[in-house]
């Protein structure tokens, strides 16, 4: 089944290839914390609910609450969560969700970057999270995120900035704005500690991730990375064209750049890692 709402993510073919790279990195941020199966946990941006669904086996005495504001995303989440009976699937952005408790936990994967204040979004975490006397235990009330830091994708929208200031494209970007901030750490790190976060953790890794082929990193770099670049483009017959137009320019530019093959469908990650406790 495929979701079609005019501006939203295709959520079924993000399904299917976030699995080779979103996914992956997810569980990873999971088992960054042992959990005591009881946790009230808010999965903030939970997209198709892969990893809500890891969440909810970690927590058979807790609760997930699954956040989404994207209307794709929320009908493929429900289809894969419908037999978990400890997710709730809420609809709403997460800056503005009203939840009936406090957090234990706030987890966020590969989602933070496409919000733009981040002063606002760790403001409300902190209001969502729980008090906590002491967390020195590490089972205190914790953010667990992981996003886009300063530097990701740098050699992949080099190339996307170009083809889109091209001749053939530049009307269409005229007062084009980047939908997505990278944060560095240390300018997270200082926002985190004027909030009043603790026990903070805040680092970055890179990870260049490796595609099979040029039709799979075409399928995942028009769902996940592009998205932004070709909704600026006409919705009509015209807009389809072009924007078969712009993959096609941006996948040939790729290969042509790319001497080594085994290199060649790769996407330049860096990552920021974020761990941190709120205290009372």
């Amino acid at each position: 089944m495929r979701y079609q709402n005019k501006g939203s993510w295709d959520a079924f073919t993000y399904d299917q290839v976030s699995r080779l790279v979103q996914y992956k990195w997810g569980q990873r941020v999971i088992n960054w914390r042992k959990w005591r199966e009881n946790e009230i946990v808010m999965d903030a941006v939970c997209g198709s609910g892969l990893l809500t669904k890891q969440l909810a086996k970690k927590l058979p005495r807790g609760k997930v609450y699954a956040v989404d504001i994207d209307s794709n995303m929320i009908k493929q989440a429900k289809n894969n969560l419908k037999s978990f009976d400890n997710v709730e699937i809420i609809q709403s952005s997460f800056t503005d969700v009203k939840l009936p408790t406090k957090m234990d936990v706030i987890f966020s994967n590969s989602s933070l970057h496409w919000v733009l204040d981040h002063r606002k979004a760790f403001q409300n975490f902190w209001a969502m999270l729980k008090p906590v006397k002491d967390s020195r235990s590490n089972n205190g009330s914790q953010l667990l995120i992981q996003c886009g830091a300063y530097g990701n994708l740098q050699q992949t929208i080099t190339v996307l900035e170009r083809i889109a200031h091209s001749d053939s494209f530049k009307a269409y970007f005229a007062d084009w704005k980047h939908s997505w901030y990278f944060a560095k750490p240390d300018d997270t790190d200082a926002l985190l500690e004027e909030i009043g976060y603790i026990n903070r953790t805040i680092y970055l890794h890179s990870d260049r991730v490796f595609l099979p082929n040029r039709r799979i990193y075409s399928k995942f770099i028009k769902t996940v990375v592009m998205k932004p670049y070709l909704e600026r483009l006409a919705a009509d017959n015209d807009g389809r064209k072009l924007k078969t137009l712009f993959l096609d320019l941006f996948l040939d530019e790729v290969e042509k750049c790319t001497n080594r093959s085994e290199e060649r469908w790769s996407l330049d990650y860096v990552r920021l890692n974020i761990i941190c406790y709120r205290e009372s």
